[in-house]
């Protein structure tokens, strides 16, 4: 199934983006070194007041027909969504390579960013930092190069960790889910990729928004919910942390979604549902926001099971039964999820 954009929005927002010239060697970075100047030439005052202006506006789109996508699929399926991020200032390229100086002298942050450089395929798995290259040196060689970079927990920086404020409440009120009150941990991570990279088939455990800044790239979704993609003991061994990697469907190379991501648009992807990503002919920048669940008895009830399974004992899979889920959440799930936090600590 192939999810598309509406004729008039397309017409309106993404189609002009998409037709911008790229950006090739040494035109790139005088690009960016323009953008840095522009931004010097504003002044410091008229740049806030761009930001405080910015703020008033709404990141998510409040037409209705995006707010019944948010309400009927949220954390259930996947669904395309309209956003007013790639306009913001601090995802730029200049203010991105500025953050990464900062992330990388920060003791705080420092080494919590992933780079690496080649070209996997959509089964391949995640490769080492190249040796004598640095954070900075990675962006800074993103539109020739083969790189794939990570500034993971960007919120960590003040000015990043404002804009995530800003934008959890406005996810609250579009989804009509309380996200402060039902998830925990709320991350921005952004990604930003050469021409022609591919991200390899992998799954992640929070619930995903995914919104593209700049360039295009195309995301492949998988029905984690289906047995043929995952199968309970998978997922059991997932949510324990015994399963690094999980095996790519060669039956299904596209998934069971394909969504074309521009400026201005993004993906929903729930937690556990498989996906790889090919990204398109241009530098892409990329913004994530992943949240956890605070009681999932699914997760718990895997869990239980995965140990039970030890004892030689045979547990029924995750929703059968409501209440065994829950009991199974409520008297295992949960004493696991405190023994991993103090092990952290």
């Amino acid at each position: 199934m192939t999810c598309l954009w509406d004729s008039e929005y397309d017409q309106k927002y993404v189609e002009p983006r998409m037709n911008r010239p790229l950006e090739r060697g040494k035109e790139f970075m005088m690009a960016v070194a323009e953008m840095e100047l522009t931004q010097e030439m504003l002044g410091t005052e008229e740049q806030t007041r761009a930001s405080e202006k910015f703020f008033t506006d709404e990141f998510f789109a409040g037409k209705r027909d995006d707010r019944v996508m948010f309400t009927k699929y949220f954390d259930h399926k996947p669904f395309q969504f309209r956003h007013g991020m790639d306009r913001h200032p601090a995802f730029q390229l200049p203010a991105l390579l500025k953050a990464a100086e900062r992330l990388s002298k920060d003791p705080r942050t420092a080494g919590k960013s992933h780079f690496e450089t080649g070209s996997p395929d959509r089964n391949a798995w995640f490769g080492a930092r190249p040796e004598g290259q640095t954070l900075v040196d990675a962006i800074a060689s993103i539109e020739g190069g083969k790189n794939w970079v990570i500034l993971k927990r960007i919120h960590e920086d003040p000015e990043y960790r404002e804009i995530l404020m800003q934008i959890v409440p406005q996810l609250s009120e579009v989804s009509g889910v309380d996200m402060a009150k039902v998830y925990y941990d709320p991350t921005m991570t952004i990604f930003i990729t050469s021409p022609g990279r591919v991200t390899p088939y992998h799954m992640d455990g929070e619930t995903n928004f995914l919104a593209q800044i700049h360039g295009t790239k195309m995301v492949y979704i998988y029905d984690g919910a289906e047995p043929s993609v995952l199968t309970s003991q998978q997922l059991e061994k997932y949510w324990t942390g015994n399963l690094p990697k999980i095996d790519y469907p060669e039956n299904l190379p596209h998934g069971h979604w394909q969504y074309t991501l521009a400026p201005g648009n993004g993906v929903f992807n729930p937690a556990i549902f498989p996906h790889w990503l090919q990204n398109g002919d241009e530098v892409s920048v990329s913004v994530s926001m992943n949240f956890k669940r605070r009681h999932n008895a699914a997760i718990g009830a895997l869990r239980f099971n995965h140990f039970a399974r030890k004892f030689g004992m045979l547990p029924e899979a995750p929703g059968r039964s409501r209440t065994v889920d829950r009991a199974k959440e409520m008297f295992f799930g949960r004493a696991y999820e405190f023994a991993k936090s103090r092990m952290k600590k």
